[in-house]
């Protein structure tokens, strides 16, 4: 949004740098941001997007609201009890972990934009082309990256990498158990299928998990250990850090 936008518009996220979407609460602060807002674009199929919509439409204010997600092909978590309700209806809700996904977000927010702001049409058009042109070279980048990927398999503990993996034709396997001590038969039964998978790469979000992952580690030698952050701000340095790691480079 910051990059369409530029100079033209300030661009306030409700969800501060840090924060966990599925333990998030929206501040008097950030309702205050949002009602001296000219729209909100939510990422859609988040739980915590519904309390903060339901809020606006109680406070009856005409702040649009833009789904980003629309026309992005959506995927059905199969399992999903891991979410704790946070996703809705089962859908799998992070779909910026794409660049493919990225156009259609883009695309989405670009078409709002000039209807709020006609006066600089071509302003944003011309960052528009530029954010696609960036779009589109980082998902060459990954693509190029993942061809020489020793296995196509990842471990993961919380699925945030389901439309990467469905881009890029790779297998996360999403083992779960997120922020929890793990019990002796559980440990082995992760050991197990990590073991039948054949993986060799474990992503990890977040420091609290890594020692957990290492104890994982230390029964299969081969296995990698990276830490991802699929919420990091530099998105396109993300996508190729976590191509980069999955092809164990």
């Amino acid at each position: 949004m910051e990059r369409i936008v530029g100079d033209k518009m300030n661009v306030n996220s409700i969800l501060s740098t840090g924060a966990d979407p599925e333990n998030f609460e929206p501040s008097i602060t950030n309702m205050k941001l949002l009602e001296q807002s000219s729209c909100y674009m939510k990422i859609g199929h988040f739980s915590f997007e519904d309390a903060i919509i339901e809020r606006i439409t109680q406070n009856h204010t005409d702040i649009p609201i833009i789904n980003t997600s629309d026309s992005v092909s959506l995927i059905i978590e199969h399992n999903h009890e891991h979410c704790n309700g946070v996703h809705e209806h089962g859908i799998d809700p992070h779909i910026w972990n794409s660049a493919k996904n990225a156009r259609i977000i883009a695309n989405n927010m670009y078409k709002n934009v000039v209807q709020l702001d006609s006066t600089h049409t071509e302003y944003y058009q011309s960052n528009f082309k530029q954010l696609i042109n960036l779009i589109d070279s980082i998902d060459s980048l990954c693509m190029q990256v993942l061809t020489t990927a020793k296995n196509r398999s990842f471990i993961v503990w919380h699925p945030s990498l389901t439309y990467f993996a469905r881009d890029y034709n790779l297998k996360q396997i999403a083992v779960g158990f997120e922020g929890k001590e793990l019990s002796v038969s559980e440990t082995r039964n992760i050991i197990n299928i990590i073991q039948q998978e054949g993986a060799t790469v474990f992503l990890v979000e977040g420091k609290g998990n890594v020692k957990r992952t290492e104890l994982i580690a230390t029964e299969i030698p081969s296995l990698e250990i990276s830490t991802i952050t699929p919420l990091n701000y530099e998105w396109d340095k993300e996508l190729v850090h976590t191509a980069t790691a999955i092809a164990g480079k």
